[in-house]
Formats: C-alpha cells, structure tokens, sequence
C-alpha cells in the first residue's frame, strides 16, 4: 500500500554534535510511525518546496511520533539547511514510513556499518537485533569522536564487545576482509554511509557472502548508473492500453506526470524506491540505487524516475 501524506508538528529538536541534529515530529490526529520498523525512512516536505528522505532512527511504538537526525551539509543541495533552519512548533507533511532498507530478523548473524550519518538506519537495526536477542556485531565509524554523533547511542543498547566505535583518525580503516572473512557464511551485512565506503563493502562483501545477504541504503544515487545513453522509446501502460513517447531528455516518472498519469514518486533519484513498478515486456536499463543485482537481472521491476529501455518499448504494469 502506497503511504499517504499525513500533517506533523515538530515537537522537539535536538544536538547530537556541532553537525547532527535530531528531530523529533508528532503526527496530527494518526498513527503513521506505527507501521515503521527498521530502516524505514520519511518523506519531508520543507520549505521552498524542497521535499527529502530521512531514515527514522527512533520511534514510538504507538505510531504518534518518530525522529531523524539530519547533518547539516553547507555545501549540499539545501535540504540539511532547511532542516536545520526549523524550529520547535513548525507544521510540515510527511509522508511514510517506506521501507527499501529492511532487516531481515530471522538472520542467525548480523553485520552492521554505519559511516557517518550513516548511522540513522544502522542504529535503529542494532537496537531492534538486541531487543530480539540476535547475535550482531556493529561497527561505526566515523572521522573522529569528534565526529561521532551515535555513540552515546549507540553505547546505550549494551552491545558490549559486539559495538565498534571506529575513528580513522585514532584507528585508520577498517579491515573489511578480515572482518568479512572471519563471520559465518549465513550472515547478513547491513551498511549505510558514504559512497566509498558503500562501495568497498560491496565489493568485498559480495565476494564472500551471496548478494542476497549484503544490504545497502544511499544517500544519493550512485553516480557511474547514471552513465550510459539516454535514448529515446516507448512505453505502453497495460491497465489503458495508452503508448506514451519517451523522449532522451526526459524520465519515463516526467512523461507519466505530464500525461496524468497516477503513479507514486519522492526522491526522483533512484534511491528511494517510491516509484517500483512491475514490467511487463521489455529489456530495462536499470539506473537505479535500490534494487539489488539479482533483482535488475530478473527484469520485472524497475525504478521510473532514473531507470530506461534497453530496446525501443517497455510494456509497464500501470
């Protein structure tokens, strides 16, 4: 079922470091935060028309209320100012919880890195693991304590020596081999941070575990799927039997909203999965930062906003 936007009020804000912040909304009259579990996330819709996806690393149970915590980029697209620029009392829509990033909890072993910011997910997986009773080892890591907004967090599950707190500037990289190599072949590995390092624990990981049991969340679309032609196609919407042109210069997402066409959509980068739709017929170009290998290769979803035809025609399940 496809989330609904629902009113907040933010409730309260608060300073995990000089970078991060945590904030705190209460939802009006529902209770959305019900539905969340571990690696969920929220649409924001703030001001200026700026709308931004943000995991939830804490929550109420009884759905009321849910928290992300945001680190303020100076240099980014305007959505961590935005944030940061909001007071205690602000009304905004959200929209969510959704959830691309989820734990599997019947795992007997889990890995979890977190980088940076990274931590949002990660921590709301090693706090629901513990609550459970599963074996996990976490590791955050981070470019000093200075930087280390989670710890206090993160020490406060009583993980004892299955926590990690990683400084480069104290302890250097980690070793993701050793790591890998010494963990059970049925782990599974969770990781959310920057995009090198995401690309390192991919790698490694998908060298030793099946791809199946390595998870990942970004906070951008990885820029080398964006490469490739843009040529233009045709999709054909099944459910009307309409044929729609897509020209290089546009998304399949901009040509079904030009036409009306009803679809959901949020980040408009491929890294959401808002926008998953079935495909019927066609090759797919996949571009996106969701979907995992096994699942591109089975060509029977694809992202919309960012996702193209190999061939000249998609047929789509709209």
């Amino acid at each position: 079922m496809t989330p609904l936007p629902f009113p907040a009020i933010l409730k309260d804000v608060s300073d995990l470091s000089d970078e991060v912040r945590s904030f705190t909304f209460e939802a009006r009259g529902s209770t959305p935060f019900a539905a969340a579990q571990a690696g969920a996330h929220v649409d924001v819709a703030l001001p200026g028309g700026l709308q931004r996806q943000y995991s939830l690393w804490q929550w109420d149970p009884d759905g009321t209320w849910g928290s992300v915590a945001v680190k303020r980029e100076d240099t980014g697209r305007g959505g961590s100012r935005a944030m940061h620029a909001l007071t205690p009392g602000t009304e905004l829509s959200l929209v969510g919880p959704r959830n691309q990033f989820t734990l599997d909890e019947s795992a007997t072993h889990s890995i979890l890195i977190a980088g940076g910011i990274g931590a949002t997910p990660i921590y709301a997986m090693a706090a629901r693991l513990a609550k459970l009773g599963k074996s996990q080892q976490v590791h955050y890591l981070t470019r000093s304590r200075a930087h280390a907004a989670f710890q206090p967090a993160f020490e406060g599950l009583g993980l004892g020596d299955a926590l990690e707190c990683r400084f480069d500037d104290t302890h250097g990289l980690i070793d993701l081999k050793a790591l890998f190599g010494a963990a059970s072949k049925d782990s599974h590995v969770y990781v959310c941070g920057p995009e090198p390092l995401l690309a390192a624990v991919l790698e490694v990981g998908r060298a030793h575990f099946p791809d199946s049991q390595v998870h990942f969340e970004r906070f951008s679309a990885d820029p080398s799927a964006l490469e490739g032609p843009s040529d233009a196609f045709e999709v054909e919407l099944a459910q009307s039997g309409k044929t729609l042109s897509v020209p290089a210069d546009k998304s399949i997402l901009d040509v079904l909203l030009e036409n009306r066409v009803s679809v959901d959509y949020s980040c408009t980068e491929g890294v959401c999965g808002a926008c998953i739709v079935d495909v019927l017929q066609g090759e797919i170009d996949h571009r996106d930062s969701v979907l995992t290998p096994d699942e591109q290769a089975d060509n029977e979803l694809m992202c919309v906003c960012v996702s193209r035809a190999k061939g000249g025609k998609l047929i789509l399940d709209i």
